[in-house]
């Protein structure tokens, strides 16, 4: 027999019919001895062989693929395909399934290349995330998987049913692609489809005011604060100039996102709970001392004279009034910017006359703890 590592993985397009066949006999072989497969164990060659026909023409679409691994000598000791998803909507989705390898060359790696074949192959078609199924005994396949990036998403609780066993099924998950520019809703209840439950206003991450949706920052909102930081407009009465460095962006949302870890509050992501858009940001972090909260605001340009900044900064108030008793909340904003001055009175703040100006010249305005 060859060596484990004497083989190579290649993506079949229907050019060889040898090798099709050999891949439907490995599949239905694997099948009848019981393993998991996704097929009844009384499936035949011949009718696995009809089921590649069918991905072929997928696979001409740009729809699927299927990988094969050769021995020198010639032989198919192993396989793998993906398949797109069948949604509309979830065409970036695709589904990695059919991974069999030859007893014999089993425990060299060649399942996790196989699996690394089709990822890419995928990638190369547009698809962004791949999931797949293991059957739930079936701790080595689950185990692989996770090296190869997969992370468990859910459980389907005793659906394989063999006689009278019932096994689960894991469902995993991975992410091989994510285009620039994206904007990452994930499950916040913004966009086409959104709903709330009756009288909810608030859930994992997320609060919904009168006319925004305030969300914890993830990496995702690292181009919308860039966007918004590196505006002249919007740094018209600050003593640092406009951000130029979008690391800069990243750095910062990673810290408001370790206060929502650390302190229970931080500044939110302001988003257009129709269609999801980023407004701005703005909310209360904690300050280097403790001593008190700072509360701040900063939106797009154009959602300016909305009214939005006082809507988030009564809600950073009420949220500080739940998380940090005791704590007051300040606003530090230069004489010249009276349209901030303004959004703060509105919010309950008052200019503490006794602060006076600090060195860089902000004046304190201070919401009673």
């Amino acid at each position: 027999m060859p060596r484990q590592d004497e083989h190579r993985v290649v993506l079949a397009d229907g050019s060889d019919p040898a090798r099709l066949a050999a891949v439907a006999r490995l599949l239905a072989e694997t099948a009848q001895r019981g393993e998991a497969v996704g097929l009844p164990s009384t499936i035949t060659e011949a009718e696995y062989r009809d089921r590649l026909d069918e991905l072929l023409v997928a696979v001409g679409r740009g729809d699927a693929g299927l990988a094969v691994a050769v021995a020198e000598s010639g032989e198919v000791v192993g396989t793998a395909q993906w398949t797109r998803s069948r949604y509309q909507t979830q065409q970036v989705l695709a589904e990695v399934d059919r991974v069999a390898v030859l007893p014999g060359r089993r425990g060299g790696g060649l399942g996790g290349e196989l699996v690394t074949a089709v990822c890419a192959d995928a990638r190369a078609h547009g698809v962004e995330v791949v999931n797949l199924t293991v059957r739930g005994n079936n701790h080595a396949a689950i185990s692989l998987y996770e090296r190869l990036g997969f992370f468990r998403a859910g459980l389907l609780p005793g659906v394989v049913a063999i006689g009278s066993v019932r096994h689960d099924v894991v469902l995993m998950c991975r992410v091989i692609d994510r285009p620039a520019g994206l904007d990452q809703l994930r499950s916040l209840p913004a966009g086409g489809g959104a709903s709330l439950p009756r009288g909810r206003t608030h859930g994992p991450g997320w609060v919904r005011t009168e006319r925004l949706l305030l969300c914890q920052p993830t990496p995702a909102d690292a181009e919308a604060h860039f966007a918004i930081h590196s505006d002249p407009a919007t740094n018209l009465y600050l003593p640092a100039r406009p951000q130029t460095d979008a690391l800069s962006s990243n750095m910062q949302i990673r810290k408001w996102a370790e206060h929502w870890q650390t302190d229970g509050y931080g500044y939110w992501t302001v988003r257009d709970p129709v269609d999801g858009s980023v407004l701005g940001f703005g909310g209360i972090r904690p300050t280097t001392d403790h001593d008190y909260l700072n509360l701040g605001y900063r939106f797009r340009p154009s959602a300016w004279g909305n009214g939005y900044a006082t809507e988030v900064g009564l809600a950073a108030v009420d949220l500080a009034a739940r998380v940090a008793p005791g704590l007051p909340v300040v606003a530090l904003i230069q004489p010249a910017n009276t349209a901030s001055i303004r959004v703060a009175e509105r919010i309950g703040l008052r200019l503490d006359n006794a602060a006076g100006l600090d060195e860089q010249g902000f004046a304190r305005y201070t919401h009673p703890a």
